[in-house]
C-alpha cells in the first residue's frame, strides 16, 4: 500500500508533488475567499485533515468540520468530526469535496449534492476539485504511477488512447481505489442540475484543461 500522502503532496514525483501542493494552495485560497468571519466549513472526505488544518492556520476564526468514514481522525483539536452532512443541525458557509467525487457512484454523488443543497446557507458555496483523467494528463499520470509505485495501470493501452482523445472509458464497479474512466465534464453536467457554477478553474497551470491535472468548481445553489 502507498499512503495517500505519498501519492499526493509528498509524492516522490516532482511534477505530481507540484500539482497536488498547488491544488492544496488553491483550495485554501478559495475557501478563505468565500468563508465569512467565524464561518463554518465542512470538508466531505477530509482524509487526514491536512486541508482543514492548513485552512485553520490561515483562518483562526473558522469553525472546522470533517466528514471522513475511512481514515483515522486528525489529532488537530480544532477539527470536529461529524458522520455526514445530515447528522448536524447547523448550516455551513462552505462545503468542500476535494479529490473525492471521482470515487463516488452516481447515486452517491446525487445524495451528496442533495445534502449540500439542504445544508448550505443561502449564500454559501460548494467547492469541488477533481482530477482531470482525460486529455494529455492521463498518460502522464498513469506512466508516473506505474514507474514510481511499481504497479500496473488500471488502463489498457487502448483505454489510455481513448482517454487521450477524450473518449469514454468504462468505469469499474468499485470506484473507491481508482480514478479510471472519470470524466469531469459529466460531473459538471450533474452539478448544473442543482447548482450554478460561478467559477471553473484548472490547476496547476494557467493553460487549457486538457493539459492540466485538476479542475475546481465553485458553486452556489439554484434559486
Amino acid at each position: 500500500m502507498v499512503t495517500y500522502d505519498r501519492q499526493t503532496v509528498n509524492s516522490p514525483n516532482p511534477i505530481a508533488r507540484f500539482a497536488h501542493r498547488t491544488r492544496l494552495s488553491k483550495s485554501i485560497l478559495l475557501a478563505d475567499k468565500h468563508l465569512p468571519c467565524r464561518g463554518a466549513v465542512a470538508d466531505f472526505g477530509a482524509g487526514n485533515g491536512y486541508f482543514l488544518s492548513a485552512l485553520g492556520d490561515v483562518r483562526v476564526d473558522a469553525v472546522l468540520y470533517a466528514i471522513e468514514p475511512y481514515m483515522p481522525p486528525s489529532a488537530d483539536p480544532r477539527i470536529q468530526y461529524i458522520s455526514d452532512l445530515r447528522g448536524t443541525p447547523r448550516e455551513f458557509d462552505v462545503i468542500t469535496a476535494l479529490e473525492v467525487c471521482e470515487h463516488l457512484t452516481d447515486d452517491q454523488i446525487d445524495i451528496f449534492l442533495a445534502d449540500c443543497k439542504k445544508k448550505l446557507r443561502a449564500d454559501g458555496k460548494l467547492i469541488i476539485s477533481v482530477p482531470i483523467m482525460i486529455g494529455a494528463a492521463l498518460p502522464i499520470k498513469e506512466l508516473s504511477r506505474t514507474i514510481l509505485f511499481q504497479r500496473r495501470s488500471d488502463y489498457s493501452t487502448s483505454e489510455i488512447l481513448l482517454g487521450l482523445v477524450c473518449c469514454d472509458v468504462q468505469r469499474p464497479e468499485d470506484r473507491r481505489p481508482t480514478h479510471k474512466g472519470f470524466d469531469f465534464r459529466l460531473l459538471r453536467k450533474t452539478l448544473c442540475k442543482s447548482f450554478v457554477i460561478e467559477t471553473e478553474l484548472y490547476s496547476p497551470l494557467p493553460i487549457p484543461w486538457w493539459a492540466n491535472s485538476q479542475v475546481f468548481f465553485v458553486c452556489r445553489r439554484l434559486k
